[in-house]
């Protein structure tokens, strides 16, 4: 297993939407709010959509200030050209399949021409993940994701500014502490994680780093840094993706 270089989400993002202040930014699929709150407080004017209104209560209450809305990411209630950023973070493999693009493609409606849209996603390696495999493995989501990210570049929706790789990592208390924060990412989690809590806790201790913050796991991240084209949307050839 590679290892990357340890990275902090909202230090990356700030340094590649910067600057911050005033800055109309969209994180689709907020969940609770942890990302709202960290890039209002850098001066961001926030707004956060996320399907699952539970999530936005939680939202609402850490973020007051933030534009909140119940909505799924192909069907943005923003006008067009409203933001100036779209964030997805860990939330597009989580959107099926076969809505991937058309909700990368509401971003960037969404950010208009020259706006940007950052896609950060987890692999499908690491400590973390090959801990998580055994109450969920999201190979194929995650492969999915990566595919649709593809499509639209090749369909001129969305071209590649930068792209970079970087460890996100957890430090945890126990074993029970990483099951609960599993859990808690994805309620319907819990029986499984019952059913194998014996291996469960026995693999996480086998691929634990550990250090004075506890039991360190590391989920590899790979960032997009994608821009929407300005002009025209330019022939791309297929063999430039692979």
């Amino acid at each position: 297993m590679s290892i990357r270089p340890a990275g902090d989400t909202v230090d990356i993002l700030e340094a590649l939407l910067t600057p911050l202040q005033d800055r109309r930014i969209l994180d689709v699929g907020c969940g609770g709010g942890h990302l709202l709150r960290a890039l209002s407080e850098r001066g961001a004017r926030m707004a956060g959509a996320d399907p699952d209104e539970a999530a936005l209560e939680a939202a609402r209450r850490l973020v007051p200030k933030a534009q909140l809305q119940q909505a799924s990411a192909q069907h943005l209630p923003w006008g067009d050209a409203s933001m100036h950023a779209a964030i997805f973070l860990n939330s597009l493999h989580h959107i099926p399949a076969a809505e991937m693009l058309p909700a990368l493609e509401e971003a960037a409606r969404v950010v208009g021409k020259g706006g940007s849209v950052v896609v950060i996603e987890p692999l499908s390696e690491g400590t973390f993940f090959d801990a998580l495999r055994l109450i969920e493995d999201e190979t194929d989501v995650r492969l999915e994701a990566q595919n649709a990210i593809v499509r639209a570049m090749r369909r001129g929706v969305l071209s590649e500014s930068r792209r970079m790789e970087y460890d996100r990592v957890e430090a945890f208390a126990d074993a029970p502490a990483f099951i609960a924060r599993a859990v808690a990412a994805d309620p319907a989690r819990r029986e499984r994680a019952l059913e194998a809590q014996e291996k469960l806790v026995a693999r996480f201790e086998a691929l634990s780093e550990t250090d004075a913050r506890g039991y360190l796991l590391r989920q590899p991240l790979r960032l997009h840094y994608l821009k929407v084209p300005v002009g025209p949307k330019p022939a791309v050839n297929p063999a430039m993706f692979g």
